[in-house]
């Protein structure tokens, strides 16, 4: 038996809707793994997937951060190594131009540790000596060696090699530290520098010096018997009272005698000696040499 026509025409519908139906579903299939593989090519960078690029920048980072630590340490260790040590003892406070040694052989006297008798407060060794006078030549910037010849010269004579920073035989007071100057110039060198213990010393008298009374001498003047400005003091008068002897090359010359003579007699206004001669021939001699 033959089927029907209707039966043959329900049959060829459903062949074609089968047909048609694959085709849609194949072609669906198609568009998905076409728009997967886009969006993978368009999610990477160089073929790079971004979640591992992500990952690699951050250990990139982390390795140029490494990279900088460790640099910034060879550098620092670099810059050590080249830079010398600190000193484990304390610097000099001033450029060395006079040396122990040097006070030595010039005034060997006071190189000894038993120069000094026990309690004796004006007394000084070479070795008292030495920093308070480098200090000194620094504070008042001596660069000429006949200057600085002349004032320690000075100073070794005035002061009996260091033993005195006092001038008890004078009845006035007020004469000393180590070039004995005389009161009125220890009262000007203690108020340019203690002018407000100068004031309250003083009182009344600040402004006339020549009217105040021994006790009163004797506590200015103790202002400035300390090391420091007692072996300063030679300096500061040839700076600022004899100053027409500071920096001039025609006086105070190096190795120059007669240059000292005519400073003591009219720089500092005093008579000369052979004593002073023998003290400045063995500065000359052993200092700065």
């Amino acid at each position: 038996m033959k089927p029907s026509f209707a039966v043959l025409s329900i049959a060829f519908f459903v062949l074609i809707f089968s047909i048609v139906t694959n085709a849609e579903c194949t072609k669906r299939r198609n568009f998905k793994a076409s728009g997967s593989s886009a969006t993978s090519v368009a999610s990477t960078s160089q073929g790079e997937p971004v979640n591992n690029r992500l990952e690699n920048n951050k250990k990139n980072e982390k390795v140029s951060e490494k990279e900088a630590v460790s640099s910034s340490a060879s550098s620092s260790s670099s810059s050590s190594s080249s830079s010398p040590a600190p000193s484990s003892s304390s610097s000099s406070t001033s450029e060395e131009l006079i040396t122990a040694a040097q006070l030595d052989e010039a005034n060997p006297d006071a190189a000894k540790d038993s120069y000094c008798s026990s309690g004796d407060d004006q007394c000084s060794t070479n070795a008292d000596a030495v920093g308070p006078l480098n200090d000194a030549i620094a504070k008042y910037k001596m660069t000429r060696r006949g200057e600085i010849v002349g004032v320690i010269a000075n100073m070794l004579f005035e002061s009996g090699a260091w033993s005195e920073n006092i001038n008890s035989g004078n009845t006035e007071g007020g004469q000393g530290t180590r070039c004995m100057m005389m009161w009125n110039y220890v009262s000007e060198y203690a108020e340019s520098l203690h002018p407000e213990d100068y004031a309250s010393l003083m009182g009344s008298d600040a402004g006339n010096a020549d009217g105040a009374s021994a006790s009163v001498r004797e506590k200015v003047m103790d202002l400035v018997l300390n090391p420091e400005d007692s072996f300063a003091s030679g300096f500061w008068y040839l700076v600022e009272k004899a100053s027409t002897y500071h920096g001039d090359e025609n006086k105070l010359r190096d190795g120059n005698l007669d240059d000292f003579k005519d400073y003591v007699e009219n720089g500092i206004v005093t008579e000369w000696s052979q004593d002073r001669e023998d003290w400045w021939t063995k500065a000359n001699q052993y200092l700065m040499v």
